[in-house]
């Protein structure tokens, strides 16, 4: 009767972690951008700046508007031309094969302070992300529990 106390609490602490976590994600390559010459700033989620990344500017009809890097602290700034309203910006993290994001910066919007990275939020706080590894880590001790459970379930019965 005690263990089926203990895996009820196990499940219901689980199933409040689940509904505390948002996204989890591992090193997500974010990228923020600022108005005046255009500034966008690539990083890894909680690991710090994508540094040397290419970086591929397109106007609104899909026109290559310019190519770049990025430097020591993930940043890259270019020129807004005038009359264009939205970029479509792709950044290439060249160290970290297989991380890519795309970003669209639409000045108007940026104007009137919308969004500030490409998954419309901003990063997961800590707390949370600690939250996530927590219940990582309660879900495998439950699961190891239950195993251990059910061996000696299956050594007692055999009496």
């Amino acid at each position: 009767m005690k263990i089926k106390r203990v895996f009820a609490i196990l499940a219901l602490l689980l199933a409040l972690f689940c509904v505390s976590i948002s996204e989890v994600s591992a090193h997500r390559l974010v990228i923020d951008h600022e108005i005046g010459e255009i500034g966008i700033k690539a990083y890894f989620e909680g690991a710090g700046p994508c540094r040397d990344a290419n970086v591929k500017v397109y106007d609104n009809e899909s026109n290559l508007y310019l190519e770049g890097v990025t430097d020591e602290k993930g940043y890259f700034g270019f020129p807004p031309e005038s009359g264009m309203e939205e970029y479509t910006v792709t950044v290439d993290a060249v160290h970290m094969p297989g991380h890519k994001e795309e970003t669209v910066i639409n000045l108007s919007q940026a104007a009137a302070g919308a969004g500030t990275d490409s998954a419309g939020g901003t990063e997961m706080p800590l707390f949370t992300r600690i939250i996530a590894g927590l219940g990582y880590l309660i879900g495998l001790a439950g699961a190891a529990m239950a195993y251990v459970g059910w061996k000696l379930k299956k050594k007692y019965e055999g009496r």
